[in-house]
C-alpha cells in the first residue's frame, strides 16, 4: 500500500526522505548563481595595439571559467604569410597561477622596448602564501585598484628595455617561480608560455651556446662577448670605444699589473712578454687572430658566443705558451717565437708541468742548463706532426676551432724529472733529444727509484747462449735482476721492465721472461711457461710490442731450439 504526499507535505517531512533530501539539494545547487569572474575581473594591462581590448575582455572570462591547467591564453598571429616558412608565433601570453595574474607581450613595430610584462593579484592572505615573494614584497611599488568590501587589487606593467638587460636584468619575470612543465597543474601553462619565449628569442640576436637568452643583447661592445673582467678597465671611461687591438692589451695589462690576487691571469703575463709579442712579425700573427673575434661579432650569422671567443682563445693560448717558454729560456730569439707559431697556438705548452714540491727552480734549472732551446722547439714540432697524425680532430666541447693537442708524453717525461731531482739523482742528459727515447729513458731512471734492484731467477740461461742462425748471431738471455729487465724494457719500448708483474712472477716461477738479441740489437722478448714438460710460449714481441711475420717466428723457432740444444749439452758437461 503506498500514499503520494502532497508537495507540501514532502518539504515538511524531508528530513525523514534522504533520496528527496539528496534531490532538493543537487537541485538548489544546480540554481546557485556562480561567480562569472571568482578570480577577479583585472583591467586590460597589455597594450591595446598588441592585443585588442575585446580580446583581452574574452580571455579573462575564459581563464576565470577554467580549472586550474587550463587557465592561459595564447594570443597569436601568423607571419611571414606570403613565404614557405609560414607560421603561426605566440606574440602575448596571459595565465592565472598560484592567486596571481601574469602576461607577457613582444613589442609593437615602432615600440622602443624589447618584451613587456604585468603582475596583478589581490591582497589577500592566500595569495601572500603562495605568490612570488619578490612580487609580493614590491607591492607597494604597484598600482592600486579598490575592489571594494575591504578587497584591494595591486597591479603592475613593465617595459622591459635593452638598457635595462645591459645592466644586468636578465631574469624571464613572465614566467612564475613554481611553475613546472611536469606538474599536472603547470604542465600546459609552462608549454604556452615555452611557445611565447621562442617567439621572443626570435625577434632579438641570441647565441645558441648561451645560459640566458638575453646575454647577447646584453653585450655592447666586443670586451663584453669575450667576457674580460670589469677590473681591467678600472681606469677607461668608456670602453665601448677601445679598438680590440694587441696595443689596447698591453695598455690594459700595464694597467692592470699591480692586481696581485688575479697573477696568474692572461692579464698579467701580457707586461711580463711584451717585448717580445710587440715584435712586427708576432704582432701581426696576434692581430690577425684577435680580427677574428671582432669579424664574429660583427657577424650577425654568428649563432655561438665561442664563435666569438675563438680568435681571443688564440691570442691568450700563444701568449700564455711565449710566457711559459720565456719562463725557462730567457733569451730565446725571437725568431723561434715566429718560426714555431703553428706549435704555439696548438699545443698545450701554456700548461707544462715544470714546478713540484720545491716550486720551478729544479725542473727549470736543469731544463736551461741541459736542453737546448732548439731541442725543444724541434721536439715541439716533431710532437705535433706524430699528433696530427694520430689525432687530427677537433676535441668535443674544445674551446678553439682547430686542432690542439695536450703534451702528455713531455709532461709525463717533465714530471718524472721533477721526481728524480727531488730524490737526489742525477738526470743526465740524452745524446739525442727525441722526445720517445728521452721519455723512455727518464721513465726507465724514474723506476729504479720506486723500485729496488732485486735479483731475479736465471735457470734457464744462466749465462747467455749465442748462436749462429744463416750466419747470423742469436743471443738468449734471462734478465738478472729488475733493474737489466727495466733496461731491457727501455731498450725496445715495452712495458716488461715497468709493469711490476712480470718481475713478479719471474720471483715466483710461475713464468720465464728469455731476452734475444739478434746481432747487437735488442729484438724479441718472449714469455713462457712450462707444463708437463711441454715449453709454451706465452707471447713475443719485437720493438715496440710489434708481432712477429711468418718468416721471423720460423727463423726465431730454429734459433730458440739451438739454444735450447746448446743448453742441454751444458747441462750434460756439469754432470
Amino acid at each position: 500500500m503506498q500514499f503520494q504526499l502532497p508537495s507540501g507535505l514532502q518539504q515538511e517531512l524531508l528530513a525523514y526522505d534522504p533520496k528527496l533530501k539528496a534531490l532538493a539539494k543537487e537541485t538548489k545547487a544546480k540554481t546557485t548563481k556562480r561567480a562569472k569572474y571568482p578570480l577577479g575581473k583585472i583591467p586590460c594591462l597589455i597594450p591595446t595595439h598588441i592585443v585588442r581590448e575585446q580580446l583581452q575582455l574574452d580571455a579573462i572570462e575564459q581563464i576565470n571559467a577554467s580549472p586550474a591547467p587550463e587557465r592561459f591564453h595564447r594570443f597569436t598571429k601568423v607571419v611571414d604569410v606570403a613565404t614557405p616558412q609560414a607560421r603561426t608565433i605566440t606574440t602575448a601570453i596571459l595565465y592565472h597561477f598560484e592567486q596571481c595574474w601574469y602576461a607577457a607581450w613582444l613589442p609593437g613595430k615602432d615600440d622602443d622596448y624589447v618584451y613587456g610584462y604585468f603582475y596583478a593579484f589581490k591582497d589577500t592572505t592566500t595569495t601572500q602564501k603562495v605568490i612570488d615573494t619578490r612580487i609580493w614584497n614590491s607591492r607597494e611599488h604597484y598600482n592600486q585598484h579598490d575592489l571594494g568590501r575591504g578587497s584591494m587589487l595591486y597591479y603592475c606593467t613593465v617595459y622591459m628595455t635593452k638598457k635595462a638587460i645591459i645592466n644586468a636584468d636578465e631574469a624571464r619575470r613572465w614566467r612564475a617561480i613554481g611553475l613546472s612543465s611536469w606538474s599536472q597543474k603547470g604542465r600546459e601553462i609552462a608549454t604556452a608560455i615555452s611557445q611565447f619565449e621562442g617567439a621572443l628569442q626570435e625577434s632579438i640576436p641570441t647565441w645558441t651556446d648561451s645560459r640566458s637568452m638575453f646575454d647577447r643583447l646584453a653585450c655592447d661592445n666586443i670586451w663584453d662577448a669575450l667576457e674580460i673582467p670589469r677590473l681591467m678597465f678600472q681606469n677607461v671611461a668608456d670602453k665601448s670605444t677601445l679598438p680590440l687591438t694587441v696595443d689596447t692589451l698591453l695598455d690594459l695589462a700595464k694597467n692592470f699589473k699591480e692586481t696581485t690576487y688575479m697573477t696568474s691571469s692572461t692579464y698579467n703575463i701580457l707586461s711580463r712578454i711584451a717585448h717580445i709579442i710587440s715584435t712586427p712579425a708576432i704582432k701581426k700573427q696576434l692581430q690577425a687572430a684577435l680580427d677574428r673575434s671582432l669579424a664574429a661579432y660583427q657577424d650577425p650569422a654568428t649563432e655561438q658566443r665561442k664563435q666569438v671567443k675563438y680568435g681571443y682563445k688564440e691570442f691568450s693560448k700563444v701568449c700564455a705558451s711565449i710566457y711559459k717558454i720565456h719562463s725557462i729560456w730567457p733569451d730565446v730569439p725571437i725568431d723561434y717565437y715566429q718560426n714555431y707559431y703553428q706549435e704555439l697556438r696548438t699545443l698545450d705548452i701554456e700548461n707544462l708541468r715544470t714546478s713540484g714540491i720545491s716550486g720551478e727552480t729544479q725542473v727549470v734549472k736543469w731544463l736551461r742548463e741541459h736542453m737546448p732551446v732548439a731541442s725543444f722547439f724541434n721536439m715541439l714540432r716533431k710532437t705535433k706532426e706524430k699528433l696530427d697524425t694520430e689525432r687530427n680532430r677537433i676535441r668535443l666541447h674544445s674551446e678553439y676551432d682547430y686542432v690542439t693537442h695536450f703534451l702528455i708524453e713531455m709532461n709525463d717525461t717533465f714530471d718524472m724529472i721533477r721526481r728524480l731531482l727531488e730524490h737526489g739523482k742525477i738526470v743526465e742528459p740524452p745524446k739525442r733529444w727525441r722526445m720517445p727515447d728521452f721519455h723512455d729513458y727518464v721513465q726507465a731512471e724514474n723506476w729504479k727509484i720506486q723500485n729496488p734492484k732485486l735479483k731475479l731467477h736465471q735457470d734457464l740461461f744462466p749465462q747467455p747462449i749465442k748462436i749462429d742462425v744463416d750466419g747470423e748471431a742469436w743471443t738468449f738471455l734471462q734478465p738478472m735482476d729488475t733493474h737489466q729487465l727495466s733496461a731491457w724494457g727501455q731498450a725496445v719500448r715495452n712495458c716488461v721492465g715497468s709493469a711490476s708483474q712480470y718481475a713478479e712472477n719471474i720471483k715466483k716461477r710461475k713464468h720465464f721472461i728469455v731476452l734475444c738479441m739478434v746481432g747487437s740489437k735488442p729484438t724479441f722478448t718472449i714469455q713462457m711457461d712450462v707444463s708437463m714438460g711441454v715449453m709454451n710460449v706465452k707471447q713475443i714481441a719485437g720493438v715496440a710490442n710489434q708481432g712477429l711475420s711468418d718468416h721471423e717466428r720460423d727463423k726465431y723457432s730454429t734459433a730458440f731450439k739451438q739454444a735450447l740444444q746448446e743448453r742441454e749439452k751444458q747441462l750434460a758437461s756439469e754432470s
